[in-house]
């Protein structure tokens, strides 16, 4: 009797492991949706407190997408093109605001419901064109996801974690297997996982020894003081750089591991600079210096440019700069891997035959 109890609890695991597996299939659905190539279709995702208390941060709102959404009249809640997007990274591609005034030439006159000034002070009114889609209203309230948006953010910010997740269901959901009155593990599936585990446990190690700074600065004809900033404790503030004129940012990179590692810088944002060297190699208790000089031209005005310092964990210490540090860092340790995952494999092998 225990027997048909334990196989009914492994079946009843199963199924319920699939069905996690489908909603987590679905799931990943609505990200790839809610954020594809910076226009959201059906649904986007509320950052700021502009529109508080109709939306807070984090809340997931449904939209009909252009060009299915229909006549846009006062009172209407619209996602549209942020025309600054890009020049201070981190920011969101997309504003979600309502529309208080149609003009006669079919734009609009938007505004954050908490602000206390409309957006057509800074970019001009928004176009048809512009516009991504428009929420859903049922007695004048959006329709939303609370906090949805926060697990959506969490689970991009933190990949290593969605990886993990995914393999361990996976695991469980192919290794069981009922074979008389045991339940044993695939093979296959017992390498499948433990590849996905190191893969994820080297993606682990170079994520938590890369670091991002924000360097901020303003351009100007004369000295002044810096007037904004950032939120980040690691920002660097270079104060007023004159025009013409030049600053250097200087940070050293140190391997603290017993392997060696591959360094790729990445500098993200607008702003005339120069670099060192944002590639190289790294033996372990090595150190270099690297320097950022940043020359005082173009816009005037706040800059921000973003640093990020990717050290990937490498078996073996060979260059190959792709010029993308994500793609990197995706070679890097899939290389090691599966050069890991061929050792205990053989070792397994050579232990059977003994």
């Amino acid at each position: 009797m225990s027997y048909f109890l334990y196989y009914a609890l492994a079946k009843s695991f199963k199924i319920l492991i699939n069905i996690l597996l489908i909603l987590l299939v679905v799931f990943s659905i609505i990200i790839t949706s809610s954020n594809l190539f910076g226009r959201p279709t059906f649904l986007a995702i509320t950052y700021g407190y502009s529109m508080f208390p109709v939306l807070k941060p984090g809340d997931v709102v449904l939209t009909i997408p252009e060009p299915l959404a229909g006549p846009i009249t006062n009172g209407s809640i619209i996602v549209f093109k942020d025309p600054d997007y890009g020049k201070i990274p981190g920011y969101p591609p997309y504003i979600i605001h309502q529309v208080i005034s149609r003009l006669p030439n079919d734009t609009f006159i938007t505004k954050g419901v908490n602000n206390n000034f409309i957006d057509q002070i800074y970019m001009p009114p928004i176009t048809p064109s512009e516009v991504y889609g428009k929420a859903i209203l049922i007695n004048g309230r959006p329709l939303i996801f609370p906090y949805l948006g926060q697990i959506i953010v969490f689970l991009r910010s933190n990949i290593i974690f969605t990886i993990v997740l995914f393999s361990i269901l996976i695991f469980l959901n192919t290794g069981i297997s009922k074979k008389g009155k045991d339940i044993k593990f695939s093979k296959v599936a017992f390498t499948i996982s433990l590849g996905i585990i190191i893969f994820s446990f080297l993606l682990i190690l170079s994520t938590i020894f890369t670091t991002y700074n924000t360097i901020v600065y303003s351009v100007s004809n004369q000295q002044g003081i810096l007037a904004g900033g950032v939120n980040q404790p690691s920002a660097v503030n270079l104060g007023v750089i004159l025009y013409n004129q030049s600053k250097q940012y200087s940070y050293s990179i140190s391997d603290k591991l017993l392997f060696p590692v591959v360094v790729t810088i990445n500098v993200l944002g607008k702003g005339n600079y120069s670099i060192t060297d944002n590639y190289f190699i790294l033996y372990p208790k090595q150190s270099r210096n690297v320097t950022i000089t940043i020359l005082g031209s173009g816009y005037r005005g706040l800059h921000q440019l973003i640093v990020k310092t990717y050290v990937i964990v490498t078996l073996l210490p060979f260059s190959i700069n792709m010029n993308a540090p994500l793609l990197s860092l995706l070679l890097y340790t899939s290389i090691n891997t599966l050069a890991l995952l061929s050792f205990i494999i053989i070792v397994i092998v050579a232990g059977n035959k003994v």
